[in-house]
């Protein structure tokens, strides 16, 4: 049977298949993710994947050079009465296809089932082992082949021509993470009937993996029914205060008994670092997330919070940073005493020679006071709107702050069911980028 936090990380990360929706009014503990703000029932839109270079695994000699060095030996191999010997070499990059499958068909207590990638990696990738990845998935299609090789000859005598689907999965509230790698066989011929593939894993950096967290038996290789293994490791990055990276390999070798030399072990590292951390302000539990995504809290003019998102829409175009995807990302600021600076100094109070509020509404600053951009930093440099009752600030452009007033209770909403937990859920800590994207 799966262990608890992996039937967990399995259910979590099939919740994340699916386009993302948020249907619940708002609350104190909001279930938003990094891609969505609270706007009852309806879709918005989701901020891209970053992309990755593909990493040649430690101590695993690089599959291009797998056939390279077989045809090296042959003379070797001859006088050791070899007939048929197995390498794994690259193929040209094959622009794959999502599979026929729907994640609705997966269960977390399934013991053997390979989840399937999310609908961006298919759409992203054109097979060449680019990896892609937001705050909590990362994904990779690689295509490759196993050359079956005369050694009497030379010529090639079979072939298997696979593509490898791996998926790392994060969640913000475990300490362990899942790494998937299925084997996709495309087509073969020749002398490959038979063949089986199993795999081990590893991880480097603050984390653990035990043999128990790791699955990856013999399978036969098959169209119908993929091989694939999996591993769950767990960071040790757990004291209250702690945060460590790590990232995991995933490991895989062709065996058939006709061939005289068995294939070398090919490996492949998640391109980016996972990083888990006991820090994140507000929260009590470990969680882990890829770092070097930066999270996109996306808000909606038509959604719970239209005069927020107002706000900080006509901020972001007169120049202010956090504006996705093209402008310069905000920057957490989690020490209370600067929040409350960069608050006072957007939005003093009438009774220290700031602004009057009027009855039912508050005053809204950005850069939020959260973050390194607060108007502390550029005190003279403030601006205001025609609509934000605020006549002491009048507009610019370029460097600096805003302030205006909006419905105290929307207010105050949007900062307790969206804001924190946007930085809740996305774990985002002292100095870690971010934006806000505006839609409609």
């Amino acid at each position: 049977m799966r262990a608890v936090f992996k039937a967990t990380l399995i259910a979590l990360a099939l919740a994340l298949l699916p386009a993302q929706v948020v249907a619940a009014a708002p609350q104190a503990q909001s279930d938003s993710a990094s891609e969505l703000s609270s706007v009852g029932a309806a879709k918005l839109p989701e901020p891209k994947p970053n992309q990755a270079k593909r990493p040649t695994a430690r101590g695993v000699g690089a599959a291009e050079d797998s056939c390279a060095r077989v045809r090296a030996r042959i003379d070797v191999l001859k006088a050791e009465g070899a007939q048929t010997v197995a390498c794994v070499t690259s193929a040209p990059a094959r622009k794959p296809s999502a599979p026929s499958i729907s994640p609705s068909s997966f269960s977390a207590e399934d013991d053997r089932e390979a989840l399937p990638l999310p609908p961006w990696c298919y759409e992203s990738s054109n097979g060449d082992g680019t990896w892609y990845y937001n705050r909590f998935q990362a994904c990779s299609i690689a295509t490759n082949l196993v050359n079956v090789i005369d050694v009497k000859s030379g010529a090639t005598v079979g072939q298997i021509f696979y593509q490898t689907n791996e998926y790392v999965y994060t969640n913000d509230e475990l300490a362990n993470w899942g790494h998937q790698v299925t084997i996709r066989l495309v087509t073969q011929w020749g002398e490959t009937a038979g063949t089986t593939v199993q795999g081990d894993a590893i991880c480097n950096g603050t984390c653990t993996l035990s043999v128990g967290h790791i699955d990856f038996p013999s399978q036969p290789l098959s169209q119908s029914n993929p091989p694939f293994g999996e591993a769950f490791p767990e960071t040790t990055a757990t004291a209250t205060g702690a945060v460590g990276e790590a990232k995991s390999v995933m490991y895989w070798q062709f065996k058939n008994p006709k061939w005289a030399k068995q294939p070398d072990l090919v490996g492949s590292q998640v391109a980016v670092p996972i990083r888990c951390d006991n820090d994140t302000k507000g929260v009590s539990t470990v969680g882990c997330v890829f770092k070097d995504y930066e999270p996109v809290n996306v808000v909606s003019r038509n959604g719970l919070y239209p005069k927020y998102a107002k706000h900080i829409s006509e901020a972001q175009a007169s120049g202010l940073p956090g504006a996705y995807p093209d402008g310069q990302p905000l920057t957490r600021q989690t020490d209370s005493a600067e929040a409350t600076k960069n608050r006072s100094t957007a939005c003093p109070q009438a009774s220290k020679g700031g602004y009057t509020r009027p009855a039912g509404y508050s005053c809204d600053e950005y850069p939020f006071a959260s973050t390194h951009e607060g108007a502390a930093n550029n005190p003279t440099l403030g601006r205001s709107f025609s609509w934000c009752q605020i006549s002491q600030l009048s507009s610019r452009t370029g460097p600096g702050w805003s302030a205006c007033m909006i419905p105290a209770t929307e207010n105050t909403a949007a900062g307790r069911d969206d804001l924190r937990p946007f930085y809740n859920k996305n774990r985002v800590l002292e100095k870690d980028k971010f934006y806000v994207w505006i839609v409609d």
